[in-house]
């Protein structure tokens, strides 16, 4: 999907900011350096870090707003404190879907970040990428009808180096903008048979370093985009080579070289273990497993607190992938900690969980894609 979704340039965003009071000065918002054309307008609410009202959501002048909204405009509604509590975005997001015919309206808040802005902007990228990735699935699920039957599940990768069920994808194609990425990572470790440990892939004009767990890569909550804005979603930690990269570490990398891509490699005087023509990306999409990440900020007064919390983020998670289809023995849970939150709340807590899951069972399997060719 990374080099087929596109945005459209079309689509008319309004942004619309829930702050206890407008800012004095202009806000630096992400998205103008990505040349979106966005209007903003701020509405009274929001809560505190503890998730407690500091202002009433102003309604009266939501109901205004609406009335200079265009019809079909795509909003996205960001309120200060929804990590904690959602509620001022979901009535908001009530009130205009009842007065004005909008393209769709996104709440910020299932962009998991502590920052406003770039909730904010991660929802703004996705709601120009919709329409493309709307088309995008229509003509992919019909594919996929016509030459595997109806019963075959279809999954798109994901930025951090899992998969989704394509029907996902409408919804969220931001977290599937950067899935080469992952995918290339993924299809490196898969090729020289390794689930663990730091793996190099070189390919013309780029030498990438992972590192691998049990199969799946290191994952960074946020990642920056070219021009440094940042993005509210799970990346796989793959970075440029480099030479202090290669040092402070006694096991030696495994390292994947691409046809065409030997002087970009002979650089940092490596040799290959494997050289493949595969292409990596697509062996990557196809063995990914379905991924299910739970990000939710929970007000706790002891370990009990905590317990309960995590014990539910785990119960969600895997609940979600055998929705999916998945089997509920080829169900595990590889992440599950607590993180503080940014503001450093006493009782507030973050809690992260990342269900994964076979798609074999259920989807394509992995060897039937690889001995049909590259994709």
């Amino acid at each position: 999907m990374s080099q087929a979704l596109v945005r459209d340039a079309d689509t008319k965003v309004v942004s619309v900011l829930i702050e206890p009071r407008k800012p004095r000065e202009p806000r630096r918002h992400l998205w103008p350096a990505e040349r979106i054309p966005v209007d903003v307008a701020h509405i009274g609410g929001g809560h505190n870090a503890l998730g407690h009202e500091l202002v009433p959501l102003d309604e009266e002048a939501l109901r205004g707003l609406a009335g200079h909204i265009e019809p079909g405009s795509h909003l996205v509604v960001s309120a200060a404190g929804s990590p904690v509590n959602p509620e001022h975005e979901r009535r908001a997001a009530d009130v205009l879907r009842s007065t004005v015919s909008v393209g769709s309206v996104t709440e910020s808040s299932a962009f998991y970040s502590d920052s406003l802005l770039v909730r904010e902007f991660t929802a703004i990228l996705n709601a120009v990428m919709l329409a493309s990735a709307e088309r995008l699935a229509a003509s992919l699920a019909d594919a996929v009808a016509l030459g595997a039957g109806e019963g075959v599940r279809a999954f798109v990768a994901t930025n951090e180096g899992g998969c989704t069920p394509l029907s996902r994808l409408p919804i969220t194609p931001v977290h599937s903008m950067r899935a080469d990425v992952a995918g290339e990572m993924l299809g490196g470790a898969a090729v020289a048979g390794r689930t663990d440990g730091r793996i190099i892939v070189a390919r013309p004009g780029a030498v990438r370093i992972g590192e691998f767990v049990d199969g799946l890569p290191s994952v960074v909550s946020r990642t920056s985009l070219p021009g440094g804005m940042s993005l509210a979603s799970s990346f796989a930690h793959v970075v440029p080579l480099t030479d202090l990269l290669l040092s402070g570490s006694a096991e030696p990398p495994v390292t994947v070289l691409a046809e065409g891509a030997e002087q970009d490699l002979a650089v940092f005087g490596l040799a290959p273990l494997i050289v493949t023509d595969e292409d990596l990306v697509a062996v990557g999409a196809a063995v990914a497993p379905a991924s299910y990440w739970h990000n939710r900020v929970a007000r706790v007064l002891g370990a009990e607190d905590i317990e309960r919390a995590l014990a539910d983020g785990e119960a969600i998670a895997r609940a979600n992938l055998v929705a999916w289809g998945a089997h509920p023995a080829r169900v595990r849970v590889t992440e599950s900690r607590v993180l503080a939150t940014t503001y450093g709340e006493a009782q507030m807590i973050r809690v992260r969980v990342r269900g994964v899951a076979d798609t074999q069972g259920s989807g394509i399997p992995a060897e039937r894609v690889l001995e049909g060719g590259r994709a």
